[in-house]
């Protein structure tokens, strides 16, 4: 439940928003949470007054990288390959989760949360840990609520948080306050990380690279695609496995519908943003070229963006690759109707990526 890492008054008002609608079922849930964010306010008093001057000094020397993709396409294995590189920074599962103690009481938190965390992740089994990579799209909801995620508590209003995606029809302040969070996530992430390169993942940026390079005009942007029919199903699995455990009121909503919609719209909207991307800072991958020969499309990657020579990493890369065997992706069986339905939706992104037409 992430968003025991945000602050008091952001929970507080997240309920008020959503004036209290919370399921009977669901108040241990709130209970426990605001236990949590309470115990933990004075902590954030302390590091907000003792690092709030050295975050807004930290000068980005070398602007993030950005994996981007709609979930469950390949970026967290993506990121896992590349963050063999120990010239990258990134930011892990309690630092996304606790964003206002990721420096002075990181300590403290690892050793609270490490016993609580899954040994695996529920929608595909692969491992966890406190350091695993994480989507910094936690940590900005968190920071300011200003995020699509905020509808896993209150699915019900998913239209109404959507709009974060792209910051269409929003307020300008709550436009403010959004690159105010990220810049302040992105300073104190790199302030932990000794000023290191960060390599960021996160599927909602694939919404938002206009507004990133507004941010990091110098930014780097890698796109992985995937198979859309078995992204279908697997984003199925996704929900009914994973967003049961934010709920804070049982959804009424067309999941089928939801996930056509959303698909459709980030990569039309990709399309459109990455002409505004210079040809040097952005590069594509398929996630089955990814997986049937590693070494070349990492080689691709680091010398498309002038990321150094990959022949140093490689043996590391190896010993990764080498350690994920035994590892099962899941496989989708589906009758020639549900293939037919999958692709009347995602017609342009089948066609415009080569895979298979329905007979």
């Amino acid at each position: 439940m992430f968003i025991m890492g945000t602050n008091l008054k952001l929970w507080l008002k997240l309920l008020l928003k959503n004036k209290f609608n919370v399921s009977l079922r669901y108040i241990p849930r709130v209970f426990i949470i605001s236990l949590v964010v309470s115990f933990f306010t004075p902590l954030v008093l302390y590091e907000h007054l003792r690092f709030r001057k050295q975050i807004r000094k930290v000068k980005i020397d070398k602007h993030p990288i950005f994996i981007i993709g709609h979930w469950r396409t390949g970026t967290t294995h993506l990121q896992n390959l590349l963050l063999n590189d120990d010239q990258f920074g990134y930011l892990n599962l309690i630092e996304a989760t606790f964003p206002y103690l990721l420096l002075g009481n990181y300590k403290l938190i690892h050793f609270l949360m490490k016993p609580l965390i899954p040994k695996t992740r529920a929608m595909d089994s692969m491992e966890m840990n406190p350091e695993t990579p994480q989507e910094h799209e936690f940590a900005l909801t968190n920071l300011c609520l200003h995020s699509p995620l905020t509808s896993l508590f209150f699915l019900n209003k998913e239209e109404e948080y959507l709009k974060y995606a792209l910051f269409n029809e929003v307020y300008e302040n709550e436009f403010k306050e959004w690159k105010s969070a990220f810049s302040y996530l992105i300073n104190k992430l790199t302030l932990k990380e000794e000023g290191k390169q960060l390599l960021l993942k996160n599927p909602l940026d694939t919404f938002r690279i206009k507004i990133l390079l507004e941010l990091y005009p110098k930014s780097k942007f890698i796109h992985i695609y995937r198979d859309p029919y078995n992204i279908f199903y697997s984003m199925v699995k996704l929900y009914q496995t994973n967003t049961n455990l934010f709920w804070l009121h049982k959804p009424n909503f067309n999941l089928h519908d939801f996930i056509f919609r959303i698909y459709s719209s980030m990569n039309q909207d990709l399309y459109k943003e990455i002409k505004e991307i210079p040809t040097d800072q952005f590069i594509e991958i398929r996630y089955e070229d990814l997986i049937s020969n590693t070494s070349q499309q990492l080689k691709r990657i680091y010398n498309h963006l002038s990321l150094g020579k990959f022949e140093i990493i490689k043996e590391k890369v190896d010993i990764y690759i080498d350690s994920l065997e035994g590892y099962e992706v899941d496989s989708y069986s589906m009758s020639k109707a549900e293939k037919q339905h999958i692709y009347s939706k995602w017609k342009e992104s089948i066609d415009k990526w080569n895979y298979e037409k329905p007979s």
